[in-house]
């Protein structure tokens, strides 16, 4: 049998440059070697990239053996499939996207318009207000240097975040004046260029839910179970609790809501890949209370490593992490 080569996209210029690292050696070492020849894609920090032959791990390439991006990227025409495990800025935000679409390279997940919507917290939930079983939590949308002269903090429990960030990186949540004024000096040095973010209350007392769901070409939907999330060490599901092993207790299907409600979020997670023009996979995310669902975000390359959550929820209905693999390329 005649092997296919697929390539793997991975780095990158974002802050989640390494959990795209780890994405792409889950996939390599998931990926079926008897039908695929998988290749590396990596992309460096300051964008310069090199396509290489991949065996049992990947490796780093050095500085003075990478090679200008827009030359490199052309190689990607000879793949059968460009496997997209990049996250946050240029690799999930649609600029990526719009380049091998330009250039007629085929890739995995969502186009560039679904794919620069999604990265949008904040747009992206007014489409999504427009489903009925769905609540947004009231989002302010300030730049980062103008919240301490536009935003008039009260004595209330708030969550600031990028408005176009992944993985939680920058994402805080505070109770108190002192907090307020501390972490903003805090983003302000690690986010110099200040862009958007987004402010919004803290529904206490919460369930933390992701749910992914996968799309066939034919335009019909394997429904993947939702995945309960309890971090065991930290206030939400953030950086610590999403990739170090054993720091998070993720349940699927969810065992602090009903069956009732867990249908209902499969389904409306596949009304909200829809409504933003998602393509092959997605996963989103929600907070329950009191039966409302609340929606967060929708990530269009959710994580791909041993430790994610789609592949969790996909195992959970009898698909393992090579099968997910095969069905993201045979779909793409």
């Amino acid at each position: 049998m005649n092997k296919e080569n697929i390539s793997i996209l991975c780095g990158g210029i974002s802050t989640e440059h390494d959990v795209s690292i780890e994405s792409a050696k889950s996939i390599l070492k998931h990926i079926n070697k008897e039908k695929y020849t998988p290749f590396i894609f990596y992309i460096s920090p300051n964008k310069k990239a090199l396509l290489y032959k991949a065996k049992n791990k990947i490796k780093i390439p050095t500085e003075d053996s990478m090679k200008d991006f827009f030359t490199e990227v052309i190689k990607l025409k000879n793949m059968r499939m460009n496997i997209n495990a990049l996250h946050g800025k240029f690799g999930e935000d649609g600029m990526l996207q719009s380049i091998l679409e330009f250039l007629n390279i085929p890739f995995t997940g969502s186009k560039s318009n679904a794919s620069a919507l999604c990265m949008d917290k904040y747009r992206s939930g007014l489409v999504v207000k427009q489903i009925k079983e769905i609540k947004i939590p009231k989002t302010k949308l300030l730049p980062l240097g103008s919240i301490t002269k536009e935003y008039k903090y009260k004595k209330e429990n708030i969550c600031i975040k990028p408005n176009k960030g992944g993985s939680s990186i920058g994402t805080i949540f505070i109770r108190n004046q002192k907090e307020f004024k501390y972490s903003l000096n805090f983003l302000i040095n690690q986010f110099p260029n200040n862009e958007d973010f987004i402010i919004q209350p803290i529904i206490k007392n919460n369930i933390e839910i992701s749910c992914g769901c996968l799309q066939k070409k034919n335009g019909t939907f394997i429904k993947l179970p939702p995945i309960e999330i309890i971090p065991k060490n930290s206030q939400f599901f953030d950086y610590k609790s999403k990739y170090i092993k054993n720091e998070c207790n993720e349940i699927t299907p969810p065992l602090h809501i009903s069956q009732q409600l867990s249908n209902k979020i499969s389904k409306v997670t596949i009304q909200i890949h829809k409504i933003l023009g998602c393509s092959v996979y997605s996963r989103s995310d929600f907070l329950v209370k009191n039966h409302y669902i609340y929606y967060l975000e929708t990530n269009t390359l959710p994580g791909m490593t041993d430790n994610s959550l789609l592949p969790k929820e996909a195992q959970e209905k009898g698909i393992n992490f090579t099968e997910l693999i095969n069905f993201i390329i045979k779909n793409s």
